[in-house]
This record gives structure tokens, sequence and C-alpha cells, in this order.
């Protein structure tokens, strides 16, 4: 029977210690522990590992000192050092642990289920690497052992669930694994090879610019998320981390990638979902406020004017009481929808509840071209609206404030054009005023 393979432990904390230990006590491996450093090296002399956990954060020789100072051993230089750390997303602190010699990075706390899956493939390795020797060594190296080695890690790269790729750093492909190119759209890695640039499959030149910039500056990049497109001209999304080293002279990069397209249209869905209206596709009150807390910090910086026009309509609760909620949901949709298509790209339209709208209007020009703004909103909200057989009549009160004459902060600038509107409901027969001229 094979005697069991080894595994080093470091932690300065017992107690993750003994929880390390117990979550891979059925992994048939033997476990050894160490509280240090200068522990954890005196154990590589004296045993062949293979996998060591290694905590980063300990006193006097951290995890990095631990990690140079081992594998400066030479009969050490080849163990995998899984770093474990809570500062593995800071790209400076991996960018460290892999010059220290780490080959991965777990996050603390520690899932079991993935502390497991990534000790047992070390744990594999290191068992088919044993194997491999002792055949090398029975057949004194001959070519039917050199065959038997490139195919069993051939067999790692063609049956791996990930895309797995070797570009150069102009974007020519060498080497892609069957997982990549269905992930391209193409039914082989031979077509791929011949057909991809990884230059051209991004859907914006500038996201190419950045992801070159980022890695010639980081050398590495995880978990790096990109959009492209497509052997059928379809668009996905992707995580990528990769590497870009240096080889007779040449640069390449070399990585894993995974598609993410569901996960990262679940992530946008909610994100706008949380910032639009959903009655209306307009922006919601939320997105409106982050949008004006913006404008007013840029016109602050540059000098310049704000204009912000508080909408409520005359007649909605007479539609709502006659016809019901699903009519003035209708009309609250249509006078969206005319709002919108009399406002300049530049500028926001939001509601901000029931039937009350706003709109920012960013470098706005002088009071009567605000005023001519105020009138054409009035006049296309008098003109009825016909739907489902109903006709509904609403006009619509209109306040004004300004930036920064009225207020210099959001939610005061709001406070102002709603005191302006209501100001105007009060007057018969005015439509809109300004804050200024209705106090």
């Amino acid at each position: 029977m094979e005697n069991p393979l080894k595994i080093l432990i470091v932690d300065d904390n017992a107690v993750n210690l003994t929880l390390l230990e117990r979550l891979l006590r059925n992994e048939n491996a033997e476990i050894y522990t160490a509280l240090d450093g200068n522990e954890a090296v005196e154990h590589c002399l004296k045993h062949d590992f293979a996998l060591i956990l290694l905590d980063v954060q300990m006193p006097d020789m951290d995890g990095y000192a631990t990690a140079r100072a081992i594998k400066e051993m030479e009969k050490c230089r080849l163990i995998p050092i899984i770093f474990l750390t809570a500062i593995y997303k800071d790209p400076t602190y991996a960018r460290m642990g892999y010059e220290a010699g780490a080959v991965d990075f777990l996050t603390q706390p520690i899932d079991p289920a993935t502390l497991r899956g990534k000790v047992g493939v070390f744990i594999e390795l290191k068992r088919q690497k044993d194997l491999l020797e002792r055949e090398i060594s029975q057949r004194i190296k001959t070519e039917q052992a050199l065959r038997i080695a490139e195919e069993k890690y051939r067999n790692i790269f063609e049956r791996a669930v990930e895309g797995i790729f070797r570009t150069t750093l102009d974007g020519r492909m060498e080497e892609v694994n069957p997982a990549l190119a269905r992930i391209f759209g193409y039914d082989s890695p031979e077509e791929a090879i011949t057909h991809v640039n990884a230059g051209s499959i991004f859907v914006d030149r500038e996201d190419r610019q950045r992801y070159i910039e980022s890695l010639m500056r980081e050398k590495s990049l995880n978990d790096y998320e990109l959009r492209i497109r497509r052997k059928d001209g379809s668009l996905i999304w992707i995580s990528e981390s990769c590497r870009l080293f240096e080889e007779n002279g040449e640069f390449y990069i070399e990585g894993v990638v995974e598609d993410i397209t569901h996960r990262k249209l679940c992530e946008l869905e909610l994100q706008e979902k949380a910032t639009v209206d959903a009655l209306t596709g307009i922006s919601n009150r939320y997105l409106f406020f982050d949008r004006l807390t913006k404008s007013i910090a840029n016109a602050g910086r540059y000098g310049e004017k704000l204009a912000l026009l508080f909408i409520d309509l005359n007649d909605f609760k007479k539609v709502n009481d006659q016809y019901g909620h699903h009519t003035g949901d209708m009309l609250l949709e249509r006078v969206a929808s005319r709002l919108n298509s009399r406002i300049r790209s530049s500028d926001t339209l939001a509601r901000l509840g029931g039937d009350e709208f706003c709109v920012l209007l960013e470098r706005p020009g002088s009071v009567e071209s605000i005023a001519r703004v105020a009138e054409d909103f009035i006049a296309c909200l008098s003109e009825p609206f016909k739907f489902d057989g109903v006709t509904c009549a609403v006009g619509a009160s209109i306040g004004i404030s300004l930036y920064p004459e009225h207020a210099a902060i959001a939610e005061e600038l709001v406070k102002r054009a709603d005191e302006a509107m209501y100001r105007v409901k009060e007057e018969q027969g005015r439509e809109f005023c300004f804050f200024s001229k209705c106090s």
C-alpha cells in the first residue's frame, strides 16, 4: 500500500489549525501542522509535502517570508503553496503572493467545499507526479515515458471545464482548449486558433486597451470581467484570470476563462430594477437624486447653472377615481413618454412617485429659455390622452428652482421646486413659476 501523501498547515492560531486539520482528515493524507514560519521550514527539511496551506498574516515571519524561505530549498522548490488570506482580492497582495511562490489563494473564512476541492486537485497532481517519476525512473526516461507524461497533462488541458488559452501580446492565439473554443462559439480548438484574434473579439477597442494596460501594469489579472463577441456575433460576458510572461524575448498571455453571461445579466437586471421606474421606464427617485448630486458637484466645479422643474399633474386623481388605477397607470406611462420626447439627451427625466415628475436641465441658458421649456411641457400635457376608448384631459403645474441661486444641495433644490409648484396650484390661472418669484 502506498504511503499517504503529506500536507503541511501553517497558522499561528491553534484553533485554525485544528479546524483545518478536521476538514482535511478524510483526504487520505497525513497532516502536519506548524505554528510559525520557522517551524514550517524545519518540517520542510524533513518531509516531502504534496501541498502547503500557509497563513499570510503571522507575527515575526509572515506568510510571504515563509514561502520564500521554503522555495529557496531545492527539494521544496516545486511544492505548491496555497495562501490562506482575507486580502487576496487586493491586486497588490495577490501579486506579492504569486511572487513569493503561491499557486492559489483561499479567502478566509474558509469555505469547506472549496478547500477540499482545491486540496483534492493538488493531492491528485502530487500522486500523479510521484507515479510519473517512478515510471520515468523505471524506464530510464524513455520516449514512451515522456509520451505518457505528455498525454496525462494534455488530458488535463483537454478535459478542463474552463477555457484555457495562450496568446501573444498582440492577440494571436497559440493554444486553445475545447472548452474555450465552445465559449467563443467554435466547433474545435483548431478553428478557434485559425479565426480568433484575442484583440478583435472585444466589443469595444477601449476595453481591449484598458485590459492590456492593466495587464502590463499588474502582470496578472484575477476575475477580470470582459464583454466579447462570439463567432455568431452574439455578445457574452467572461471572467478571466491570466498572467503576462516573457519567453524567448517575446511576451505571452496565458490564463483561464469562464462564461459568466447568466450571472452578469442577472446583476445588470437587478441594477436596472433598482434605478428605473418600473411603470414608466424612466429614472426613479433614487437614480434622479444620484444624478442631481453629481450634476451639482460638476456645476459647482465649473461654475455652471442647473434648473430643476417639479411637475405635478392637475387632474390625475379624477382619472383614477373615474376610470380606475389601471387607466391611471397607463396615463402615467404616456405622460412620461411625452415629457421624454421633449428633453435633450443631456437632461434627466424622473418619476419621483405618484403623479410627480422632475426634469433636470443641464446648462439651461437664460430664465426665458427655462420658461419656454416649462411652457412646452404644459402644452404637451394639456393635449388630451386617448387610449383604450378613454379620453383623459389633464394639465400640469410646474415649480422651478435654480442652482446655485435657490439651493446648493440636491434635497433643498427639489424642496424649493416643490414649494414653487404648490404656490402655482394655490394661485388661479398660473401654470408655472420660479421659486424666488413665488415667495
